[in-house]
């Protein structure tokens, strides 16, 4: 191919990613107002939500007079399990809904389905970064925990777990879309993984014929992994990295296929 013509095609694809990138962030935007309205009120109710979580989890625990299985605070303990699980639900959650309440913007040339759902992604995860972020650093500053000792491995955590909702999030908006009780289904069938994933216990530590149905559950892993990052002594036997890896690619290939089958299907509804 000339190289005049390869010029040519970069500049094409170079503008065309700019121009989808324009519509992403004006999504997000969009769905910032109407995620959190025109207060900052709606940030602090993002905070509350794991803060309440982890107190309640904590006065609980201590009233009973059970101390962290790893050491140090119940606040950190029942955090590493929360944040992650919370990254899960939420960006999931939000990508539920994501063809049905914005059925309007797809009118719009411009918008696609996967434009819709990129914007909702990208915007709950990154605010749930920051949410992370504060609570962490909160922790810090008033002594219940340490800095996260494995960046490295905190990150890797965060995607898998990231990448995963955003793949649950995809199947869930297309099945939502054809069937409209579908995210009640979801909904319930997804309410005992809060009991199921770890949060406030070690999966390890539980009878081994519990164990067997347990590790089957992909957030298990995500909570051990981001826990592995803040406890240096903590190596727990069930921890399987791949396999959560694997359910997330997993998922967002699924996702990515179905919303392409469904597509007119969903269009003409």
């Amino acid at each position: 191919m000339p190289a005049h013509v390869q010029a040519s095609a970069f500049r094409n694809g170079a503008s065309a990613l700019r121009n989808q990138a324009d519509v992403v962030g004006a999504l997000i935007l969009r769905e910032t107002h109407t995620r959190f309205g025109r207060t900052r009120l709606g940030y602090v109710w993002v905070l509350i939500e794991p803060v309440a979580h982890a107190v309640g989890l904590s006065i609980v625990h201590y009233t009973l007079g059970r101390r962290s299985p790893l050491g140090g605070s119940m606040a950190l303990f029942f955090m590493t399990g929360l944040l992650p699980f919370f990254l899960w639900s939420k960006v999931s959650y939000r990508l539920v809904s994501a063809f049905t309440s914005d059925r309007p913007l797809l009118n719009v040339p411009a918008v696609t389905h996967l434009d819709i759902l990129c914007a909702r992604a990208l915007l709950e995860g990154a605010t749930w970064l920051i949410v992370s972020t504060i609570l962490i650093t909160l922790l810090v500053s008033i002594g219940f925990s340490d800095w996260p000792f494995d960046l490295e491995s905190l990150f890797g955590a965060v995607a898998a777990t990231f990448l995963l909702a955003v793949g649950v999030g995809m199947i869930n908006a297309t099945l939502t879309a054809l069937l409209q009780s579908w995210h009640n289904v979801f909904n319930i069938l997804t309410r005992p993984l809060y009991l199921a994933s770890g949060i406030f216990y070690l999966v390890d530590q539980v009878p081994a014929t519990a164990q067997v149905f347990l590790v089957w559950n992909p957030l298990v892993h995500a909570i051990e992994w981001t826990r592995t990052s803040f406890y240096p002594a903590y190596s727990p036997t069930t921890l399987d990295k791949a396999y959560l890896i694997q359910w997330a690619v997993c998922t967002c290939v699924v996702g990515l296929v179905l919303e392409r089958l469904a597509r007119r299907k969903v269009e003409a509804i």
